[in-house]
């Protein structure tokens, strides 16, 4: 019995301690910021950044050819409930910009990946 009781204490402390993890690392995120950078400035390559913000984490391949996004993949992605957040991806090949709107219901993917594709970005300039 007294087995049995230590373990439920070392469940419900673990448990405690990843959903308070879990709740800073999402105030994080709801703090990030999306840098414009401007893609004509990109010096042409291929670029690979991965991001991991608990409990999202993205990793992307970009592809820069005069001053235009040419590729953009999504090589990775972890998060919650699938709400479509890949679907960000669409969205900044469109714009050529990641001055782009966050996918409803998928706002913290959204900004892991966006932040992602910023990163890589950031190694041409």
């Amino acid at each position: 019995m007294l087995r049995i009781k230590r373990v439920v204490v070392i469940l419900v402390f673990t448990a405690a301690s990843l959903y308070f993890t879990s709740c800073k690392t999402l105030e994080e995120i709801d703090r990030l910021t999306i840098e414009n950078i401007s893609i004509r400035e990109v010096k042409d390559g291929n670029y690979q950044s991965y991001q991991n913000y608990f409990p999202v984490t993205a990793e992307v391949w970009v592809s820069v050819e005069d001053g235009e996004i040419t590729d953009l993949k999504l090589l990775k992605h972890s998060h919650g409930p699938n709400h479509g957040a890949d679907s960000i991806v669409d969205r900044v090949m469109a714009k050529q910009s990641l001055q782009v709107d966050a996918v409803s219901g998928a706002t913290y993917s959204s900004k892991v990946v966006l932040k992602a594709i910023e990163s890589a970005l950031k190694q041409g300039l």
